[in-house]
């Protein structure tokens, strides 16, 4: 089964102020979920100063361009898994969390973990 997992954070993400430790660690956990056949994809996100929306509301088509600034979380990134279950997708995404933990302490981050509906 394949598992969607949104990668929110509390802030934009500052990925060239973010510590280097941490994308030296989320590389090689990347890099390890693809050689064990896990990943299927995984990319971060641009900031959303250059993100649309669009948005239907009352009917009516809106397209509204970055930043939001009513935003409270920005979604920075995904991965896409290959999981026997959800608990094996959540703990992908506990350790994606945890390594954040560990080389980016006061980061505030959420791993959404949702399962892919397969078209039948």
């Amino acid at each position: 089964m394949r598992y969607l997992i949104n990668v929110v954070h509390d802030r934009p993400a500052d990925f060239e102020g973010d510590p280097s430790d941490l994308h030296e660690a989320m590389g090689a956990f990347v890099a390890k979920l693809a050689a064990d056949g896990i990943l299927v994809d995984a990319a971060g996100l641009e900031p959303t100063e250059r993100a649309a929306r669009v948005d239907l509301h009352g009917g009516k088509v809106k397209v509204v361009d970055g930043p939001f600034a009513e935003a409270k979380e920005w979604v920075g990134g995904y991965f896409i898994v290959q999981c026997r279950s959800q608990e094996e997708a959540v703990e992908v995404a506990r350790q994606s969390v945890e390594l954040h933990r560990v080389h980016a302490p006061g980061f505030e981050i959420i791993h959404e973990v949702r399962r892919i509906l397969d078209a039948e």
